[in-house]
């Protein structure tokens, strides 16, 4: 068996050329009085960064740490493995008194998601994930038997969620925030800029999230990546509001990608339609679920449930062939 982990940035890259130094350092730009700075850090288990126009260093540096701040608040709060982080515990206790309200709100987007795709999208699937993966490491695979005896234990509609509290009516069920995390840690850098007065600015939390545009005056653009080809990408387009990404290729038990991370908990085995999703929507949190919501469904129903949040995506087929909602931005040369 192959098994390879990887992020979701391989699949999606800030197009900066020119625009931006080493960490920290400014370059000119064509607006007066205004210089791009860039800083790099580490989040989620990879490399996080924001690039911004600010009038001077003083002006970028109260950004970075406003932006990096709230990235840092939310990988603490959805981690698998930091066992001070909320979701941690909840796995480990099954139940969880006064979460964080960041907590509730992608709780109650992963049950709008749920509904959405009729069950497809669960958090509760990490009891599964865990068992698939702990399969592989050994060269071995779950019986049908044993992953029919872990769904017994995934069943969103069975996460208890209020304000002050969250349980699982069953034990040993586990959650996975990793469709959701990345997103609102997004949403929560674009207000961190813009309270500090940044108007123009690309982060990268492992969803893209864009405000304003460049210095040249034209939008902020991302590299389309090839799943099957690690080196490769489709061209460029253009990033208005965020863009996340799903795909088989991120991390994978088979070598033909059939066995991936991403699981429809309905039947315990990974969708066969798409190699990759693509999507664009106006806040981190909404691209971040609907990627692997659609990830999930066939190409029809895909197509209905973005249409239904007003989003657009870019689809790569387990064929390699490219397809696009009428809304994506077109996809061509740097």
């Amino acid at each position: 068996m192959t098994r390879l982990g990887v992020t979701r940035r391989g699949a999606l890259h800030l197009a900066l050329g020119a625009l931006a130094g080493a960490a920290g350092a400014p370059s000119k730009t064509t607006r007066a009085q205004a210089q791009v700075f860039r800083r790099v850090g580490i989040a989620f288990g990879t490399t996080v960064s924001i690039t911004l126009e600010a009038a001077d260093k003083q002006m970028a540096d109260a950004a970075f740490a406003a932006g990096f701040t709230e990235i840092r608040a939310i990988d603490r709060l959805a981690s698998l493995t930091r066992p001070d982080s909320e979701v941690f515990r909840l796995n480990r206790e099954g139940f969880l008194d006064r979460p964080d309200s960041a907590l509730v709100e992608m709780l109650h987007i992963a049950e709008a998601m749920h509904v959405a795709t009729a069950g497809a999208f669960d958090i509760t699937i990490q009891p599964l994930w865990l068992a698939f993966d702990a399969a592989a490491r050994r060269g071995t695979w779950p019986s049908e038997a044993e992953i029919q005896a872990l769904r017994e234990r995934i069943d969103q509609g069975l996460l208890q969620v209020a304000p002050d509290r969250i349980a699982f009516a069953k034990p040993g069920m586990m959650i996975t925030l990793n469709s959701l995390a990345r997103g609102l840690a997004a949403d929560r850098v674009a207000a961190a800029l813009a309270r500090t007065g940044i108007v123009n600015a690309f982060f990268d939390t492992d969803v893209l999230g864009a405000i304003g545009k460049r210095p040249d005056g034209a939008h902020w653009r991302a590299l389309t990546h090839n799943p099957r080809l690690p080196e490769g990408s489709f061209g460029v387009a253009d990033v208005t509001g965020c863009l996340a990404t799903s795909g088989d290729y991120q991390y994978f038990w088979s070598a033909d990608y059939s066995r991936n991370h991403i699981i429809d908990p309905r039947r315990g085995v990974s969708p066969s339609h798409f190699s990759s999703v693509s999507v664009l929507a106006k806040t981190g949190l909404t691209a971040d679920a609907l990627s692997t919501a659609a990830f999930l469904l066939d190409p029809d129903q895909a197509a209905r449930i973005l249409k239904s949040h007003g989003a657009e995506a870019l689809f790569v087929d387990k064929a390699g062939s490219v397809t696009r909602t009428a809304g994506f931005p077109a996809v061509g040369p740097g």
